[in-house]
């Protein structure tokens, strides 16, 4: 279990007494990234709830660096998960900088303000991700991309070993999509893990170590994309005739397209 920083086993809930999500395990290394591939109505939500414990469980298990999730106190499960939501809507004119430092109140005592090492620790989470002259820029008045960006930063800065994106390029232009892919690149880089949840067949593929595709909150499948995903596997997903393709690239790079017929 030390090898590995999570391990979900057989993990079900839901909303009061409907179970949403039947039974799903699988478990992430250090450095990986897995996307969680479905429809809509799938489950992927609830099981990112599941996870976080934003939403009570109704049997499984989930380890994260051999501790078991359930016994770790609210501020505790901060220092292992931090989560990123598709878009957040600050209530005050914050920057850049003063959201990503935001991170740091787990660490901080009730009524403390963070300390210079904290602001300088978000500076370097923005540098990071080549956002640094956004840092006095006022959060709200950013694009949807650059937002996602700062937000990605925030949850860098909260020095967690798991990070977990709700559809985190869902309703971005392709250009920053591009930009969150690059980002989450160069978190499993640093070593963390990062849960995504994706409806582009093809995400996986270019970011993804591991794939979990679902169906009607149950998993059809783990694994590596390559491994999971095929004409058949998407067309029982998604209901519609689908082809994956493969082609190369100006750089001679093999890429996975992901077609509906």
């Amino acid at each position: 279990m030390t090898d590995l920083n999570l391990i979900v086993k057989d993990l079900r809930g839901g909303y009061g007494k409907r179970e949403i999500v039947h039974g799903i395990s699988f478990s992430v290394e250090t450095g990986n990234v897995l996307c969680m591939l479905g429809p809509n109505g799938c489950g992927k939500s609830t099981l990112l709830k599941l996870l976080l414990r934003f939403i009570p469980k109704m049997g499984g298990e989930v380890f994260c660096r051999g501790h078991n999730v359930d016994e770790l106190d609210r501020r505790r499960l901060a220092h292992f998960f931090s989560y990123i939501p598709q878009s957040d809507q600050a209530i005050f004119p914050y920057t850049a900088l003063e959201m990503v430092s935001m991170a740091r109140s787990s660490y901080m005592g009730a009524f403390q303000s963070p300390k210079k090492e904290d602001v300088e620790l978000a500076y370097r989470c923005l540098e990071k991700l080549h956002i640094a002259h956004l840092a006095d820029f006022p959060y709200n008045n950013m694009s949807g991309g650059q937002r996602q960006l700062v937000l990605i930063a925030r949850a860098l800065c909260q020095n967690t070993c798991i990070l977990v994106m709700d559809e985190p390029t869902a309703s971005l232009d392709f250009a920053n999509q591009q930009l969150i892919n690059d980002a989450i690149r160069i978190l499993s880089k640093e070593g963390k893990i990062v849960i995504v949840s994706t409806h582009s067949p093809a995400q996986p593929f270019a970011i993804g170590s591991h794939v979990l595709l679902m169906r009607q909150g149950s998993s059809l499948g783990f694994g590596p994309p390559e491994e999971i995903l095929n004409d058949h596997s998407l067309e029982e997903v998604y209901g519609i005739p689908m082809e994956v393709l493969s082609v190369r690239d100006r750089n001679q790079q093999e890429r996975k397209l992901c077609l509906s017929l």
